[in-house]
Order: structure tokens, then sequence, then C-alpha cells
């Protein structure tokens, strides 16, 4: 199943753990379970989009970086070994 996961992550886009739970049939519980694994192995690692990314972004008066850095840890990469 940490196979599976991790094919998905590096086919990229946008998923919760609940997401990724239905595709591979098990609970979210589970799924952060093996994020975390995955993490600790150094296969993935969190996404930190950092406050340089916010310089160019035509929205950055309007957005509240420390909740968008919030949002990011829940998104992951994948790291190429």
């Amino acid at each position: 199943m940490l196979e599976e996961l991790l094919k998905l992550i590096k086919e990229g886009g946008s998923f919760d753990t609940a997401i990724l739970a239905r595709k591979l049939n098990t609970s979210p519980e589970m799924v952060s379970a093996m994020m975390d694994h995955l993490r600790r192995a150094g296969l993935i690692r969190n996404y930190d989009p950092g406050v340089s990314s916010c310089e160019h972004c035509s929205l950055a008066g309007s957005c509240d970086a420390d909740k968008r850095r919030k949002e990011a840890d829940h998104l992951w990469l994948y790291e190429e070994k």
C-alpha cells in the first residue's frame, strides 16, 4: 500500500487524506500514518512555499501568509533519491 501511495504522490495533483484513503481502500488515519512514514524515510517532504513566493503574486496584499503557511503543512512533495 505504501508503494501505491507513493505512486499517487509522484503522479501529482491535489489530494486530501480522505480522497487518498478512498483510492487506497483504507482510512484517512492510515494514510496520515503512511505519509509520516514516507516523510521519515526521506521519500517525501512538506511543501514550504516560503515568503518569497508571495513577492510577485498579484494577490499578496489580500492573502493571509500565516494561514497559507499553516495550510502548506498538509502539502507534500516527492523527493527524488
